[in-house]
């Protein structure tokens, strides 16, 4: 995911696989998707530490990048998405339209988490740089404090709990639609196989977290009647508790 702010025409040389395209950002309701973008970027590790006289030293970039209160005596933390997420929640604010930021993170009790990865394996962050992925886990809770009251944020709410209320389940009188629909028992298997690995608490069903932003005016509550007439909806100025549960109730319908 990038968020383009340049003006003018796009680059003329043709894009070839793999290759971003850059356009003109229009300055209009939009939505944003950020799916394992954050976890890529850049992070700066601070841990307590004992001076001389037994009393934790302090960095000088401390003030700036810790957030009041801090327990945790090693903490991961990431300026740079928080910079974007401002950036996404002036333009939300002023254009409307909403993002949804889904990656692995916490709301803000983990403390060392990154690692590397490479061919799906865990990989020596330090051994042959370049040769692997690295990744930190989001801290949401910094991220909704650069937010602040510019948006409405939601979440973060586990994949699991996220999927279920998409109407992923295929339990109950309605499976879904894709096992209704496959007449093949191999593709049904890794279905359900699918189904398992996403929403297992133990893999990935606890692990991932989605997270959104929106624009105040996309958050209205649910007609109500009055001696027999109906309000109309009246727009919210708190989140409403998760988990969300239609796009319906975002006015996205």
């Amino acid at each position: 995911m990038s968020l383009c702010t340049a003006r003018g025409p796009p680059p003329q040389a043709s894009p070839s696989p793999g290759t971003a395209t850059w356009m003109t950002s229009p300055e209009a309701s939009a939505i944003y998707l950020a799916h394992e973008f954050f976890d890529a970027l850049p992070i700066h590790k601070f841990q307590v530490q004992q001076r001389a006289g037994g009393r934790p030293a302090r960095t000088l970039a401390s003030p700036q990048l810790i957030q009041a209160g801090e327990v945790r005596r090693l903490v991961e933390v990431c300026p740079e998405g928080g910079v974007i997420v401002q950036q996404l929640a002036n333009r939300i604010a002023e254009d409307g339209g909403a993002a949804l930021i889904a990656d692995y993170g916490h709301g803000g009790t983990k403390t060392d988490t990154f690692r590397g990865f490479k061919d799906h394996k865990l990989h020596d962050v330090l051994a042959s740089p370049g040769s692997a992925d690295l990744t930190a886990d989001v801290d949401f809770s910094c991220l909704i404090k650069m937010a602040g009251a510019t948006v409405v944020c939601m979440g973060p709410v586990c994949q699991r709990d996220f999927l279920k209320n998409m109407g992923i389940d295929t339990s109950g009188k309605k499976p879904c639609v894709l096992l209704r629909k496959c007449a093949d028992p191999s593709i049904k298997a890794e279905l359900i196989q699918g189904y398992d690995m996403l929403t297992n608490p133990q893999k990935m069903g606890e692990r991932f977290q989605f997270f959104t932003m929106l624009n105040h005016s996309r958050l209205t509550s649910p007609e109500q009647s009055e001696g027999g007439e109906k309000m109309a909806p009246v727009p919210k100025k708190a989140p409403t508790p998760l988990p969300v549960t239609s796009f319906s109730e975002l006015g996205l319908s």
